[in-house]
């Protein structure tokens, strides 16, 4: 078994197992916050692991939280006049990982906002005890990207799918589990939990995976 690491360092370090490519948010002094250097460096890791040939994703953060969502404060404190562009960006992160035939998130701690959008374009979303989700768009005055609303509406339904996006309510991972949207593994098995998923996904020969996902999408 080979292991290739493409980058050993950065925001968002990618991690090459066969046809499994993990990559990790790595701004945990920031609780990984989305700001545009990481977008921009988690969109060109997920595309170049998509053309190069991994046809499953694990997703997957270091540090306490998930992702704390949008940055909309630059390192100086000031606020950042750029809403339009990391909204763009953050579509285009959900874009990318929907492309996978098959995705794994990893969710040890709190997912807020374009956080929790990351997760719910993944297939599967695996999350500790420990986790947290909330979407304060609404309240922000943005909305949460379409393919998120799409998703947790088909997943859902419109009635549960409203309160879950527009109440700014902080939902637990059991909250979730109960509605279907993830499963609840410790925080001491949801590392290895979620690689082997990813290495089952992998098992599969890769035409049959991806003619599997286009029936289940289409």
């Amino acid at each position: 078994m080979n292991t290739d690491a493409d980058h050993a360092t950065g925001l968002c370090p990618v991690e090459r197992n066969g046809t499994v490519a993990t990559v990790t948010l790595n701004r945990p002094e920031a609780r990984n916050a989305l700001n545009i250097p990481l977008l921009r460096q988690l969109a060109t890791a997920l595309d170049e692991a998509r053309t190069h040939g991994a046809d499953v994703l694990l997703l997957r953060a270091e540090g306490a939280a998930f992702c704390a969502g949008a940055d909309v404060r630059a390192d100086d404190g000031t606020e950042i006049g750029q809403p339009g562009l990391r909204r763009r960006l953050i579509e285009e992160v959900c874009d990318l990982i929907e492309s996978f035939p098959a995705s794994v998130a990893a969710v040890q701690g709190p997912a807020v906002g374009g956080g929790w959008a990351l997760a719910t374009a993944t297939v599967v979303t695996l999350a500790a005890p420990e986790a947290s989700f909330r979407f304060p768009e609404l309240r922000l005055g943005f909305l949460p990207p379409d393919a998120t609303v799409r998703r947790i509406r088909d997943c859902v339904g419109i009635a549960s799918a409203l309160r879950l996006l527009a109440a700014d309510e902080r939902f637990t991972a059991d909250d979730l589990a109960r509605l279907g949207l993830v499963e609840v593994v410790t925080a001491a098995d949801l590392d290895s939990r979620a690689r082997h998923l990813a290495d089952q996904f992998a098992a599969a020969p890769p035409d049959l995976l991806h003619h599997l996902r286009t029936a289940l999408t289409t």
